[in-house]
């Protein structure tokens, strides 16, 4: 028998509780950086990051076979690869990542130029290791940056569409919610949100998180968040812009031994900042001359000078 002592501790615990609202515990799928907490189940997406981790860790230590076979096949992020992907995913790259699929004249550009760099064909063919490397490193990272373009798109695809998705489970939010899964990578490393910090972009991140915390109230309440579509837009490509400029910037202070090198990182990023910049004919064609050709220290000075007003 409860004694009358217990009882009575035990009510009023009971009647607190019925007053005081007590915070829910996070579900374990839960993601969360700066204002912006996952309201989907991403976790799955999340690990991509680790694929262009192990391709990394691979071409570090030369075993290019080993990194051909992780972007081609993955295995962080089960039924996806890097390679199919970047190979004009689901047909629809060409509409989401436009400007850079018209600049480099296929859908499936990022596909082509990762797979001359990792078997040393193409463009690559008689290009050094470390520069083949170097491409790889910075053309995967923009490859998260147009995945993230990706998925905003599809969130917007599915929110405009005559039956509109508004599933948490693969509708509008929830490619929303694959935006921050791909661009911030497990715990904030291997992946965009890093490498963006590294070249001065922190507040490039912020706002990006801010924005799709903005946007996410309205998804979550059915409704299309045009306002804050817009600015994760306007803020990816000033991601690509930073990394790009960042890579220039090196390229031309680079001495004989490391441009080449250097050039190449620069390379890798334009594919992800030739969807912000490739519309813009003289920005374009001063970059693309630089990145073209035997690395020349006065191009590459002249492809930064033109970048970095941009920022």
């Amino acid at each position: 028998m409860t004694s009358l002592k217990g009882w009575t501790a035990a009510a009023c615990v009971a009647a607190w509780a019925g007053f005081v609202s007590l915070p829910a515990a996070a579900a374990e799928w839960e993601l969360s950086a700066g204002p912006f907490t996952t309201a989907s189940d991403v976790t799955a997406h999340n690990k991509m990051p680790l694929d262009i981790k192990e391709v990394n860790d691979a071409l570090a230590s030369g075993d290019w076979s080993s990194a051909l076979v992780k972007f081609g096949f993955g295995g962080n992020f089960d039924k996806h690869s890097l390679a199919r992907f970047t190979d004009d995913y689901n047909g629809r790259l060409g509409t989401h990542v436009a400007t850079a699929s018209k600049h480099f004249g296929t859908p499936s550009f990022q596909n082509h130029a990762l797979l001359a760099a990792l078997t040393g064909s193409g463009r690559f063919a008689k290009a050094s290791p470390e520069a083949r490397a170097a491409f790889v490193d910075a053309g995967l990272v923009a490859v998260v940056v147009n995945w993230s373009r990706y998925e905003l798109g599809e969130s917007a695809r599915k929110a405009k569409a005559g039956e509109p998705n508004w599933s948490l489970q693969n509708g509008s939010p929830k490619n929303w919610n694959e935006i921050f899964a791909f661009y911030w990578g497990p715990e904030g490393k291997h992946s965009a949100f890093e490498r963006v910090a590294q070249a001065g972009g922190t507040q490039v991140n912020e706002r990006l998180l801010a924005a799709l915390a903005d946007g996410q109230k309205d998804l979550v309440a059915q409704k299309w968040a045009p306002e804050a579509a817009e600015r994760v837009a306007g803020t990816l490509d000033q991601a690509s812009i930073v990394l790009l400029s960042s890579a220039l910037e090196k390229a031309a202070a680079a001495d004989d031994k490391e441009r080449e090198a250097a050039r190449a990182a620069a390379a890798g990023y334009w594919l992800a900042a030739a969807d912000a910049l490739g519309d813009d004919a003289a920005v374009a064609a001063t970059v693309t001359e630089a990145l073209s050709g035997e690395p020349d220290r006065a191009k590459l000075k002249a492809a930064s000078e033109s970048v970095a007003p941009l920022l």
